[in-house]
């Protein structure tokens, strides 16, 4: 049986392990350590969740504010899960979070050539900004 709750950094190792086998994750892109994840976890830890089925992380979706917006990361499904609602019961969790705090806007980004995350997320009610492209600068 598959339980959502909150994510931990203890769950790290397992959630990594989840998006090393989705395509269209990048795990390249930003600081994906034990560290860079556990930023992410502490400062938001009422807007990160995980499926687990046992003591395997299956499912992720981690949620990020900057008091105005919402963001979307790791938004993941194991293959042999896919299909059963996983991601939507994950991003309900997430924006019930957002929403208790009073966030009303959400993005996320999706690789260029990730059609299958595009459609998925299309799918979910999400637009393609036309107005703005995304730049980086590593420090």
């Amino acid at each position: 049986m598959v339980l959502i709750r909150k994510m931990t950094i203890a769950d790290y190792d397992s959630a990594y392990a989840l998006w090393q086998s989705v395509p269209g994750m990048n795990l390249a892109s930003l600081d994906n350590s034990e560290r860079g994840i556990a930023k992410v976890v502490n400062q938001n830890p009422d807007l990160c969740f995980v499926a687990v089925d046992q003591a395997t992380v299956v499912g992720t979706a981690l949620g990020a504010t900057d008091g105005r917006k919402g963001y979307l990361y790791h938004v993941a499904v194991a293959k042999n899960y896919q299909g059963h609602h996983l991601s939507s019961q994950l991003l309900a969790q997430v924006m019930t979070g957002f929403r208790q705090q009073h966030i009303d806007k959400i993005g996320l980004f999706v690789v260029a050539d990730n059609v299958d995350g595009k459609a998925f997320w299309q799918h979910q009610g999400f637009k393609t900004r036309p107005d703005i492209e995304y730049l980086d600068l590593d420090l």
